[in-house]
């Protein structure tokens, strides 16, 4: 039975290493983010943050005590390398970094929600039985072995993230090229100006030099796991890995994310060889109890909490499928489905007001403009213009501010255009449509965003 295969010991080796790489990431991306002013950027300098919709209270915890928190996460950082009231630590970790992960969508990124799926599933893995200052502190605690669904779990995660991030790549502006040529234009530019290497500029920034890579990105993020799995081709798979992601660590500057892959592919090895080379001292002898082939309704029970938990992560990245619209065009669907790197979108979006009119009852004055800089950062005027959810949150965020100083019941309207890929700007919304009292749908479709223009080719099944 799976149940069985699950709960199978083998050895721990590779999950007390991964606990220690996945540690010194915590460190290098919670205090990296300070010293960078990303903390600043995204959590002192706005009056208001972008929450995901449903946490907006959030925002309370705006401010200089951010830095604060993002040192502490370091700190639990460290606890977490060397094993140090491991449980503890990995579970306040856990809690902060699903706040900060939820206050903000400004700098939205697809490694801050993997870094927070894996450091739930640590609280509930033992990756301080061995290794660690527990295990000396409480020498009871001591296991040489883990259970069989560890690694496991580590496997469908990231089988998960590389099938559907291939399946995102399939829409024409990804196998022609047009959206890795945006980015590999400026590299280019940068060749030949600053640098006067004239010939490889023109490469670089050729469409043909985009293509290769579009075409290899899809492949590999398709291949990836498969080829982890087979023996055979497991060492060339980890060295096509190691390439690909240093590429994209220094091309488009993803932060830990490349590394934080690449840690979790020790999971595809053989345990006991990973022992052999990284702690040949310890014991070749399993740990033994008398419940080692017991199926108890509690291990029975947590194969079906892991199985729905698999089918939730399943269909997060295809629920765009069960709503109209394309997702490229009405980023309905597009957070938490694993779609990395796939669109340029740039916007143009004009926020207006209208007031009761005082001396008419049930009449409204003439639209005013909003001046979006009393609000909002620059970056989250760009990231607003193209994102519609942050669309709606902002109309409602603009109805409370006036209400709070006297005008009660404005209508507000969202005037937005949007070009995708470099095309030309589209009308996004329904520029007489009034969000301050619309509610949104979590699973539906907007009715205020436009239909997908017919002029944009975003997918080859429509």
């Amino acid at each position: 039975m799976f149940s069985e295969y699950l709960f199978r010991k083998v050895d721990n080796s590779p999950l007390v290493i991964f606990r220690i790489i996945f540690g010194l990431l915590i460190v290098a991306e919670c205090w990296g983010a300070i010293f960078t002013g990303w903390v600043q950027t995204n959590f002192v300098e706005p009056h208001i943050t972008f929450s995901f919709i449903g946490f907006e209270w959030t925002n309370v915890f705006l401010g200089q005590n951010m830095i604060y928190l993002y040192v502490l996460m370091g700190i639990l950082g460290w606890f977490i390398v060397f094993g140090f009231a491991y449980r503890f630590s990995i579970i306040v970790f856990s809690i902060l970094w699903s706040l900060t992960y939820f206050m903000q969508k400004t700098s939205y990124n697809n490694h801050y929600y993997l870094f927070m799926l894996v450091s739930w599933m640590m609280t509930i893995i033992p990756a301080h039985h061995f290794f660690s200052i527990d295990s000396l502190i409480f020498p009871k605690i001591k296991r040489l072995t883990m259970r069989n669904w560890v690694p496991t779990l580590f496997i469908i995660q990231l089988l998960i993230v590389y099938v559907f991030a291939a399946f995102a790549k399939i829409y024409p502006d990804w196998f022609n090229g047009v959206f890795l040529q945006m980015k590999f234009h400026e590299y280019g530019d940068l060749l030949t100006t600053k640098y006067n290497l004239i010939g490889l500029g023109k490469v670089v920034s050729s469409l043909e030099f985009a293509q290769v890579f579009a075409w290899g990105g899809f492949f590999f993020d398709l291949l990836i796991i498969p080829a982890m799995l087979m023996n055979r081709t497991r060492g060339i798979a980890f060295k096509c890995a190691v390439a690909f992601h240093i590429f994209n660590s220094a091309v488009f500057g993803i932060g830990i994310f490349p590394f934080f892959a690449l840690a979790m592919l020790i999971f595809f090895y053989d345990p006991v060889k990973i022992q052999e080379v990284v702690f040949p001292k310890k014991s070749f002898m399993m740990d033994r109890s008398d419940d080692d082939n017991l199926l108890t309704t509690r291990r029975v029970m947590f194969s079906y909490l892991m199985f729905f938990y698999v089918i939730w992560q399943i269909y997060l990245p295809v629920r765009h499928y069960f709503i109209p619209g394309n997702v490229f065009w009405t980023e309905e669907g597009h957070r938490m489905a694993w779609r990395m790197m796939l669109r340029n979108k740039a916007g143009e979006v004009v926020v207006y007001v209208s007031k009761p009119d005082p001396q008419k009852k049930g009449k409204f004055l003439k639209r005013e403009k909003v001046d979006l800089t009393k609000y909002l950062t620059f970056k989250q005027m760009s990231k607003m213009a193209v994102s519609p959810d942050m669309m709606w949150q902002f109309a409602r965020y603009v109805k409370y501010d006036y209400a709070k100083n006297g005008v009660k019941d404005v209508k507000v309207f969202v005037d937005a255009k949007v070009s995708v890929n470099g095309s030309d700007y589209y009308q996004f919304t329904n520029a007489n449509y009034n969000l301050a009292y619309t509610t949104w749908s979590y699973f539906g479709h907007q009715k205020w965003i436009q239909p997908t223009p017919k002029e944009l080719n975003l997918s080859y099944f429509e």
